[in-house]
């Protein structure tokens, strides 16, 4: 009777590995993010540049398995390769100041009546080596709702930096006769590897939450919102401060391969 039961348990058990095994899938998915910096500068500038913001790409491979038939876990790796395109433009503007000059005859003092602006446009690329676990419930056949935690890891970057700087209006040295001042100047710096992702943390955990739906013949449908929980990017000067947090929207086709 022992023997008999003990079988008996024994079949049950691999006849509910198996059952799981043949639910676990496997898959691949690549798609595009837009990431939206939540921006934070101490003390409030004149000027605030624009919100850091820019499209990207992502791809990776992930596991389905399932607890139950609502219930299961998705664990994945991914590369995602990320944009932030920030604009900074600063206006001033001088009546009849006093200033120095630089001209050909040499430095001049005098006054100054003119416009003067400088546009600084950053272009920040970023690549990071993703890995996402979250929890999958299924709500309907093929269906899903997913909420977990993503661990985000920098591998590098590159960025950017173009200037513009215009002065236009009229100079008039100290004991002279007036003169037009027109002054247009453009720089582009780019910096790679370290000097690029300087301020950049280089670990980053975020929430994740999204939604998506798999065809019966494996073809799937992802729609993803991440949220940083810690500052993305903290760079401190003087009593300055300014800080970034990633929000990163991706949408993302894939293929599940059924293992069973």
């Amino acid at each position: 009777m022992r023997t008999t039961l003990r079988s008996s348990l024994l079949l049950a058990s691999l006849a509910g590995a198996s059952a799981l095994s043949a639910q676990i899938a496997v898959g691949g998915r690549v798609g595009a993010n837009y990431a939206i910096a939540s921006m934070r500068i101490q003390p409030d500038p004149k000027d605030p540049p624009t919100n850091p913001k820019g499209l990207g790409l992502q791809f990776g491979a992930y596991v389905e398995v399932p607890f139950s038939d609502l219930v299961g876990l998705r664990p994945e790796l991914a590369f995602s390769f990320r944009r932030l395109k920030m604009e900074a433009t600063q206006n001033e503007t001088y009546s009849n100041t006093q200033v120095i000059l630089n001209s050909d005859q040499g430095q001049q003092q005098g006054a100054l009546t003119a416009d003067e602006e400088q546009k600084v446009i950053t272009d920040q690329r970023l690549q990071y080596f993703q890995v996402n676990v979250p929890i999958m419930i299924t709500a309907a056949e093929g269906f899903r709702f997913m909420v977990g935690p993503s661990f985000n890891f920098l591998m590098g970057g590159k960025q950017t930096e173009d200037v513009t700087y215009t002065l236009k209006g009229t100079f008039t040295p100290n004991g002279g006769q007036a003169q037009q001042v027109n002054v247009d100047n453009f720089e582009t710096t780019d910096k790679k590897g370290s000097a690029a992702i300087k301020n950049f943390r280089k670990a980053d955990v975020a929430v994740m939450a999204g939604v998506g739906y798999t065809l019966d013949v494996g073809f799937d449908v992802d729609l993803r919102y991440y949220r940083s929980l810690s500052t993305t990017y903290d760079e401190s000067s003087g009593n300055a401060r300014f800080r970034l947090w990633t929000n990163l929207v991706e949408l993302s086709l894939g293929w599940t391969f059924n293992r069973g």
